[in-house]
């Protein structure tokens, strides 16, 4: 038990003030707020990581109505947030994970996820919190076992410091992943294909540039 409380451990928040389980519907959060998830091979799954309020996960699925969307958040604000725009928008293609992205890795099967959204993962600024952050060499291995032969890993930082962390890991792991994107034009950031995010308006709002990089699984 011990193991797997190490092995899940989160960091920062999980729940802030504002919002009440309570306001919700209980039968219709039971269906959309789930560890239960199986997902077919045969369906294109995709799996937004760190999805805050749902914004992209709302985005995704709309873009591809066809698709199953895992939006995947520890931050229980946030997903019932997501739950709302669910609701009013008459979603049926999304499901949230609440909790640790890595324990929902050992939930699936392998091979299943066709593309993963990783918009601003939390950069950890202090160098003695740096072994917090969620892609490192461990978590890159694990995509490759959850991905499907050229699946997409989409990521968005608009921190220098975990960039380079970013670069060395793709360089480490050139033989299991193409960097599609490897041009200065290539890097930009467009919000017109994912959503203005809290995140991204953080980053114009401090003068910081989002750097976006796209991977496929070889």
């Amino acid at each position: 038990m011990e193991k797997d409380i190490h092995r899940y451990k989160l960091f920062g928040r999980r729940k802030g003030r504002k919002k009440n389980l309570d306001n919700f519907e209980k039968n219709f959060l039971k269906k959309i707020i789930t560890k239960k998830i199986e997902l077919d091979k045969n369906n294109n799954n995709i799996l937004d990581i760190g999805s805050g309020s749902g914004e992209n996960s709302l985005y995704l699925s709309k873009k591809f109505m066809l698709s199953q969307i895992i939006a995947c958040e520890k931050f229980e604000d946030g997903n019932l947030n997501l739950c709302k725009l669910i609701k009013v928008n008459n979603i049926n293609n999304i499901l949230i994970f609440n909790g640790n992205v890595l324990e929902f890795f050992d939930t699936i099967k392998k091979n299943v996820l066709d593309s993963i959204w990783i918009l601003f993962p939390d950069p950890w600024p202090k160098k003695k919190h740096h072994k917090r952050r969620l892609i490192n060499d461990f978590f890159i291995s694990k995509l490759s076992d959850v991905l499907k032969k050229n699946g997409t890993v989409h990521i968005v930082t608009d921190s220098q410091s975990y960039l380079r962390q970013i670069l060395k890991l793709i360089y480490n792991y050139r033989e299991s992943y193409l960097w599609e994107n490897q041009t200065k034009s290539g890097w930009e950031f467009d919000p017109i294909e994912t959503q203005k995010t809290k995140y991204y308006k953080k980053a114009l709002k401090y003068d910081r540039k989002p750097i976006y990089i796209k991977l496929i699984k070889l």
